[in-house]
């Protein structure tokens, strides 16, 4: 496992308002402990989206499909601030993020109150290998075929903004 189980997360209640500081196994291991993430969709010129494929490493849903970019809120961070730190390390880009929705995410291991963005951005992508197994480009239909591949976070974030 390579995620540091030390880091602090920001733990709000159901309308977002910050509570406390909770450790990522704290929150990983307590669904009552509602904390902060992230998720940017990331589209190309044809309108394809970009997935990443989870590592084998990763804590919770290694080998999973998941959005573009996916991560948590660390303390002392904003969810944009967050988002354009993730794109970085997890894909290697900088780019223009918009704001589309957030909601509490009840998942079978951790509750979430994420936010999420959107970008364009053709490439070339430097995945981080030790956290991306692979990155590639789906159309909305395919996605639609993997959906048994897809993490719970994703599954729920491409319901909210209607690609599932």
């Amino acid at each position: 496992m390579i995620d540091n189980q030390k880091e602090l997360f920001i733990v709000v209640d159901k309308d977002d308002n910050v509570i406390e500081y909770r450790t990522r196994y704290d929150c990983h291991h307590d669904k009552s402990l509602f904390h902060r993430a992230i998720g940017v969709i990331i589209y190309n010129d044809e309108n394809k989206i970009i997935l990443q494929k989870r590592s084998m490493l990763k804590d919770l849903n290694p080998g999973k499909y998941t959005l573009s970019v996916s991560g948590h809120v660390t303390k002392g961070e904003s969810y944009k601030e967050a988002a354009i730190r993730e794109m970085q390390e997890e894909i290697g880009i900088q780019t223009s993020i918009k704001y589309v929705t957030k909601f509490l995410c009840k998942m079978p291991e951790e509750t979430e109150m994420e936010m999420v963005f959107t970008a364009r951005h053709n490439g070339p992508f430097t995945i981080a290998e030790d956290e991306v197994e692979k990155a590639e480009f789906f159309k909305k239909e395919e996605i639609i075929k993997i959906q048994e591949k897809l993490t719970p976070f994703a599954k729920m974030s491409l319901q909210n903004i209607g690609i599932l």
